[in-house]
Order: structure tokens, then C-alpha cells, then sequence
């Protein structure tokens, strides 16, 4: 693996080195361009560290170039006129690397437990990404309704296609009664009881119909009430007031976003100037200089060293504060991605609404079409009933053969329309397909969620056995007197002889080999990182038990990289002993 950077933070000469597998130290003076380097390699495993966060304040351009496995990734950066241009080819391009691949000072879950807070379950839902399995189910969850509202649609067509395939054979079978009767030699002494069957055939098609409706009708409604409660359900789940709460935080953390970006970059260009500055003094006193550098008066050599101190002061206050505003940034950045997640949540929210609102004005449609139905044929009914009273008395006797003409047109007529309005609802095999077809889509995105439903709550339990695991096991080759787990609260806790201690009363080494396990327990689980930086100068272990975590750490990746303060510049490719004895 081969690396070249220049003009990228305190690194303003071109740095090339190759980088073996195993164990590589690189050693330099302190502010030398450690930090800068290793800044400069994780960026090219994650675009949250901006072109702008990398560039050298006092350069027009400068580039991070790597050549890992016969391929090369880079980022050129260029700035014309005060904008930052980049090209850039990432390894790859996740916001994890920051936490698991780059273990110093500002790694955000070591400055935690070093401040003694207890919560990792940022940590675990940040590395394994719980968030975005937790999405794709609500997405599967949406997706299994509009099948489930299509499977029940599909339901009702075939038991339509069923009772029209029902009434056609009644018809038929009517048809063929009359075909029957027309040809019989009898059918004038049967005048009488053939106009009352009629009357009687009349009145029961008319009922069925309407008990059809009916049954019908009520279906509908309650499809509708159920429809009702769901919208209502969901829209007290969404309210202007929520999200103008939700708008006017992400508005208040985006000001303050700009706000801490211009002060951290005013820091930035102040520390920048006072280093060089100090550089000069120091410079200057260590030549016994008489004379000033900046404006030429004469300086009694003794004080360059008071110089030098207030200098280093205010550089130390600056980088401070420069700290402060990086922390309170990056914990703003975390709000901010936390209430856009919430407002993505309520826009799909909404959505569902929108979509159930449109069903609901269906169905109201639909109940209003069969009620009219239902009241004109109530209406038939009782017109057919009255003028069926009026000629009760006296039944003209009329040519059968011309009255059952007349009915077989008729029955041929419905049977036509039945027949029609089938074909428009559809075969009852073909629907049954449709529905076997709805069934199997159904239980396989069934299935999906069940999946996605074990592995959110595998991803959020595999932490905390994996962690036990490791960590009991290194802290007793690390000779380490404690014990550490994650309880069901996702907190940190740590014992002793089983008596439980705050993390606050914790050597710093105990402290940074919990910090490290959980790291280690992401990578093994979660995340594949190519290369692992550790930054020794804050490492609080003896060299025998940093030789026992580095040799761990060789399991989990090809590639260490260990910065290093040393007189002297270069990069090494050490064995394990010499690491110690060094």
C-alpha cells in the first residue's frame, strides 16, 4: 500500500511512503504532520471530512493519493478564488471510519469513556446501522398494507365473479324451463300457475338482488370504518405543530451550524499564524538572536524565552477553544441528521395518509353507488308488489306462447348483461391465480420483514455478546482485575470481585481498553476496514500490554499503521519486539 500527501494540514512538503502489511510505525517530531497524515488517509474512507477540513490553510492545492491492491484512490483539492474544487476516487465512503478505523485522542466514543459517560448505544446504532435496516422495514411494512388492501380487493372480485357465475346458471336453467314449457302441448292449461311463477320468479330475482346489495353495503362500510380509524390513527401521529417544532430546530441548528464552522475556521487560521510565529521565537532563540524578526528593532536575547511562553499560551487557549467548537459542531451534526431522519419519518407518514385518504374517497364512492342501487331497486319492488295486487282478481289469459317468447328474450337479455359484467370483473380462475399470485408475493415480503425484524434485534444484541466476549478476554490477558458488560440499557458497566465501579475511577489504560474492545467489537461485526491507525503518543498501556493489543489488532486487518514521536522522520516496518524495545 503506497501513500503520498501534500499541502494536506501541517504536511506542506510531498510525503510518499509504502506501507507493508503488519505493523508500521511512523515516526516524527511532534507537530510534524502525524495527525495531518492520518487525517489524510481516513478521508479516503469516508467524504464526511470535508475538502476544506483537509487543504493546508496557506495552499492553493494539495492531494492525498493511494495505490491499495493495483488500484489508486485519491482526493485532489484546488482552491480558485477562495472556492475548494475536488476530484476525488474514495476507497469507499462510509461516516463509520471515523469511529473504527483511526483510534486517538479525538475518536468520539474514547473521549466519552474517558469522561467517564457510561451510554454506548449511539455507539452500536451508529456502527451497525440499525437505523437504516429500521427504514427499509418501515418501507416493507407500507408496501405489505398495499398488498394486503389488493389481496382483499382481489377477495371481493372472485366472490362477485362467483355470484354472477351463480345467477347465469339460474338464468340458464330458467331458459331451459321455458324452452321446455314453450314446446308442450299443455302449456295453455298451465296459463294461470305460469304467470303467477312468473310474478313470484319476478319478486325473488328482485329480493336477491337487493340482499345482494346489502351484504354488499355493509362489507363496504366496514372496510370504510376500518379505513376511518387507521387515517385517524396515523394523522394524530403527524401535526404542523410537530413538524414546525421539528423545522424550527433543524433552521436553529443549521445558524449555529454556520456560525461554529466561521468561528472554527477563524481558530484555525489563528493557530495556524502562532505556530508559525513560535516557530520563528524558537528559532530565534535557540540562534541568540538580537533582532527582531517581524519589525527589526533590537531584542535583549533573554527574552526571546517569555516570548516563546506567552505564545505557547495563547496557542494552548486557541487549540482549546478551536476543540471546543470541533466537539460542539460535531454534536450539532448529530441533532441535525436525528430530526432530518424524524421529518423523512413524517413525510412517509404522511404519505400513507395521502394514500388511505384516497382509498377512503374510493369507498365512500363505491357505498354512495350501491345505496342508490339498493333504493331503485326497492323501488321495483314495491311497484312490481302493487301492480301485482291490482290484477290479482283477474288474470287475463294471454297467448303463452307470446308471453314466453317475450320471457326467454328477457332471460336472454340479463344472461347477456351478467355475462358482460363478468368478463369486466374476470374469470374466477384467473382471479384465483392473481390471488395464489398475491398470497406468495405476500409471504415472501413477510418473510423480508421477519428478516429485517431478527437482524435489527441481532445487530442490536451481537454488540453487546460479542463485547463480553472480547472484553473479558483481553482484559485478562491484558492482566486487567476487572470484568466489563453491556447491560439491557445499552450502558457500560464495569466490575470488580462483582462490585460495581464508575468508569470515572477506572485507570486511564482500563479506560482506553474499553473504549479500544468496543472498536475491535464493531470491526469484527459490522465493519471491514482496510487499514487501522493508532495514535501511541495518548497510548496509557506498558509496552507489554500494547504489544498484546497490537498483535489482537493484526487479526482484524492487513494493515496497522502506529504514529509515533520520534527525533527522527520516517516510516518502519518493525517486528513486535522491536516495537517494545523501541
Amino acid at each position: 500500500m503506497k501513500v503520498s500527501v501534500y499541502n494536506i494540514g501541517g504536511i506542506i512538503t510531498p510525503l510518499d511512503y509504502q506501507v507493508d502489511k503488519g505493523v508500521n510505525i511512523y515516526k516524527a517530531p511532534n507537530a510534524y504532520g502525524k495527525t495531518s497524515l492520518a487525517k489524510a488517509m481516513i478521508s479516503l474512507l469516508t467524504s464526511a471530512i470535508r475538502p476544506d477540513d483537509l487543504l493546508n490553510v496557506f495552499a492553493d492545492e494539495g492531494y492525498i493519493e493511494l495505490e491499495y491492491e493495483g488500484r489508486s484512490y485519491y482526493r485532489r483539492i484546488r482552491r480558485i478564488k477562495n472556492k475548494i474544487i475536488e476530484n476525488s476516487k474514495l476507497l469507499m465512503d462510509d461516516d463509520r471510519a471515523l469511529l473504527l478505523s483511526y483510534f486517538s485522542p479525538e475518536n468520539k466514543l474514547l473521549t466519552q469513556i474517558m469522561s467517564g459517560d457510561e451510554n454506548v448505544e449511539w455507539f452500536i446504532s451508529a456502527t451497525s446501522k440499525v437505523q437504516e435496516i429500521k427504514s427499509k422495514k418501515n418501507e416493507m411494512d407500507i408496501k405489505l398494507q398495499q398488498l394486503k388492501s389488493e389481496l382483499e380487493d382481489l377477495n371481493s372480485k372472485y366472490k362477485e365473479a362467483i355470484d354472477l357465475q351463480n345467477k347465469i346458471k339460474l338464468i340458464e336453467n330458467d331458459i331451459e324451463r321455458l324452452e321446455k314449457e314453450k314446446e308442450s302441448d299443455k302449456v295453455l292449461n298451465r296459463t294461470s300457475h305460469t304467470i303467477n311463477l312468473t310474478r313470484e320468479n319476478k319478486m325473488t330475482e328482485l329480493r336477491d338482488k337487493i340482499e345482494v346489495k346489502k351484504r354488499e353495503l355493509n362489507e363496504l362500510q366496514n372496510r370504510l370504518n376500518k379505513l376511518e380509524q387507521d387515517i385517524a390513527q396515523k394523522q394524530s401521529m403527524v401535526s404542523p405543530e410537530i413538524r414546525k417544532s421539528y423545522e424550527d430546530q433543524l433552521n436553529d441548528i443549521i445558524k449555529q451550524l454556520q456560525t461554529k464552522s466561521s468561528l472554527r475556521n477563524e481558530k484555525e487560521i489563528e493557530i495556524r499564524l502562532l505556530e508559525r510565529v513560535l516557530d520563528e521565537i524558537k528559532d530565534s532563540e535557540k540562534k541568540q538572536l538580537s533582532t527582531c524578526y517581524v519589525c527589526g528593532s533590537h531584542v535583549d536575547p533573554s527574552a526571546w524565552k517569555l516570548r516563546a511562553d506567552i505564545i505557547t499560551k495563547e496557542l494552548k487557549e486557541k487549540t482549546n477553544a478551536f476543540e471546543n467548537i470541533k466537539k460542539e459542531t460535531d454534536e450539532l451534526l448529530s441533532k441535525k441528521a436525528e430530526i432530518e431522519r424524524r421529518l423523512k419519518d413524517l413525510d412517509s407518514l404522511q404519505n400513507e395518509i395521502n394514500r388511505l385518504m384516497l382509498n377512503k374517497n374510493d369507498l365512500q364512492n363505491k357505498i354512495e353507488t350501491v345505496k342508490s342501487q339498493i333504493d331503485d331497486l326497492e323501488r321495483q319492488r314495491r311497484e312490481m308488489e302493487e301492480r301485482f295486487n291490482r290484477s290479482n282478481d283477474v288474470i287475463r289469459v294471454v297467448d303463452i306462447n307470446d308471453y314466453t317468447t317475450k320471457r326467454l328474450e328477457e332471460l336472454n337479455k340479463k344472461k347477456e348483461e351478467l355475462e358482460y359484467e363478468l368478463y369486466q370483473t374476470g374469470v374466477p380462475s384467473q382471479i384465483l391465480e392473481k390471488i395464489s399470485e398475491k398470497k406468495k408475493e405476500l409471504e415472501e415480503l413477510q418473510k423480508i420483514i421477519d428478516d429485517l425484524d431478527k437482524e435489527y434485534i441481532r445487530r442490536l444484541t451481537v454488540a453487546r455478546e460479542e463485547f463480553v466476549s472480547i472484553a473479558n478476554s483481553l482484559m485478562k490477558e491484558l492482566e486487567f482485575d476487572i470484568r466489563a458488560e453491556i447491560d439491557e440499557n445499552y450502558k457500560l458497566i464495569v466490575k470488580r470481585h462483582d462490585a460495581m465501579l464508575e468508569l470515572k475511577k477506572l485507570s486511564s489504560s482500563e479506560r482506553t481498553s474499553l473504549a479500544l474492545i468496543l472498536v475491535i467489537t464493531a470491526l469484527k461485526s459490522y465493519f471491514k476496514t482496510p487499514f487501522f491507525i493508532v495514535d501511541e503518543s495518548f497510548m496509557t498501556f506498558d509496552q507489554k500490554r500494547f504489544e498484546k493489543i497490537v498483535k489482537y489488532l493484526k487479526g482484524i486487518t492487513d494493515y496497522i499503521i502506529i504514529t509515533k514521536s520520534d527525533e527522527n522522520l520516517e516510516v518502519v516496518r518493525e517486528p513486535m519486539e522491536s516495537l517494545v524495545s523501541s
